[in-house]
């Protein structure tokens, strides 16, 4: 029983120094109140860095996808300058180069109307000074090609006339030329059938016979001193006008003839000289002044068949057919 009190009492002044000393002691509930406050902001703060960091990595996520669209876009505008380059530029550069050439050729056509202008007023000058008139005759050549056109204007030139003015035609050029008179060039003309019907036009024969016969080159013989001189048709009679120009280059008029002959169709016209190319070959025709007067040369070459059909027609001294090979 003594131990047991003596434990009782042991027991109470404990308590008693536990309670003195808790009075003694500070009040620690502020720091823990404000610790609790703390570890509530701090887990506020990491709840926020997380939103950040995933708000971070959205914006991060979308300005790959921004830059990789803008890359993107950079490679098709390129492309599409690229396209442009190679599709337009040439085009351009075509039209540009087009342009220049046709008002380089709009230059030279003025040049020459102008000079052809210059030369018509010094012809009514000399004119009115009491010289001759300058005769002038019209011509047709088609189709446009150059080769046929090189050859025409060759043999226009050996016949001694001058090319005034060329004016494009839908389906080929009209030409008007000076120097001489329709009754000269048909008279010139006839001599030229007749030399025609005499010799078979045969292309490749021709081009053989102009390479073994030099000296008969282009209509002219050549002289002891190297000088080409004009030959005279062998129909020439004694007592005709020996003031007429030089016969026609024989040469020149085979050419244009083997060019057109290469043709189908085609048709040429030099004053009163007509030549269709048909199916059965080269028609040849020497018109009439009065059928000249008529005027219906051009249209109707633009109708071969039709002119072939009055080639036809005309009278035997007047036309010729030549065959082609």
């Amino acid at each position: 029983m003594t131990a047991i009190l003596v434990l009782l009492c042991l027991a109470i002044a404990g308590r008693e120094l536990y309670l003195a000393f808790e009075r003694r002691r500070p009040s620690s509930a502020p720091e823990i109140a404000d610790i609790r406050t703390q570890l509530s902001a701090l887990k506020h703060t990491r709840d926020d860095l997380t939103r950040l960091r995933t708000d971070v990595d959205r914006l991060t996520d979308g300005q790959t996808t921004h830059d990789q669209a803008l890359q993107d876009t950079d490679a098709r505008i390129r492309s599409l300058i690229a396209q442009i380059n190679d599709r337009m530029l040439p085009e351009v550069t075509a039209r540009l180069t087009e342009q220049r050439e046709t008002v380089d050729q709009l230059a030279g056509e003025v040049a020459r109307l102008r000079g052809h202008l210059v030369t018509r007023l010094d012809q009514a000058v000399a004119a009115s000074l009491g010289a001759d008139p300058v005769d002038t005759v019209a011509g047709t050549l088609t189709p446009s090609r150059p080769d046929l056109a090189d050859a025409y204007e060759r043999f226009a030139h050996h016949l001694g006339l001058r090319v005034e003015l060329r004016t494009p035609l839908d389906d080929g050029t009209r030409y008007y030329l000076s120097g001489r008179s329709p009754r000269a060039l048909e008279r010139d003309f006839f001599d030229l059938l007749h030399t025609l019907r005499t010799t078979p036009f045969d292309r490749h024969a021709l081009q053989a016979a102009d390479k073994t016969s030099p000296g008969q080159h282009d209509g002219r013989q050549t002289s002891r001193d190297g000088n080409r001189e004009p030959l005279e048709a062998a129909h020439h009679m004694p007592g005709a006008d020996d003031r007429r120009s030089p016969k026609p280059s024989l040469q020149a008029a085979r050419d244009m003839l083997t060019c057109l002959g290469s043709l189908e169709p085609g048709g040429m016209q030099l004053g009163p000289l007509v030549v269709v190319r048909d199916r059965d070959g080269l028609l040849c025709g020497v018109l009439s002044l009065a059928e000249l007067r008529q005027g219906t040369v051009v249209d109707t070459l633009h109708d071969l068949p039709t002119a072939a059909a009055q080639l036809r027609q005309l009278p035997q001294g007047r036309s010729c057919h030549l065959p082609t090979p």
